[in-house]
């Protein structure tokens, strides 16, 4: 992760709820992990395989998405990250 991207993050986790912000924290480093990519190479084609190869629970879908989010803004990206898919439709 590049270190501006890596301050920001940080800077957004001293503040609020520490366990909820360091859990999304640990969110954002599991996707990019998992993308195994440069940050900025990171687009919506890999979110989808990302909620597509992973079976996540409603409640765990919806706190990646936070995270995701939370990436999505941080980066400056312009539009929304694709949200997860709907349970229900599956």
């Amino acid at each position: 992760m590049n270190q501006d991207l890596f301050f920001q993050l940080h800077q957004h986790a001293r503040k609020g709820g520490k366990i909820a912000r360091s859990r999304q924290l640990k969110r954002v480093q599991a996707f990019i992990k998992w993308c195994a990519r440069d940050p900025r190479q990171i687009g919506r084609r890999q979110v989808h395989e990302f909620y597509r190869t992973h079976n996540f629970a409603p409640t765990t879908a919806r706190d990646y998405d936070s995270a995701i989010r939370l990436l999505w803004r941080t980066m400056g990206r312009a539009g929304e990250p694709p949200r997860p898919p709907d349970p229900e439709q599956s």
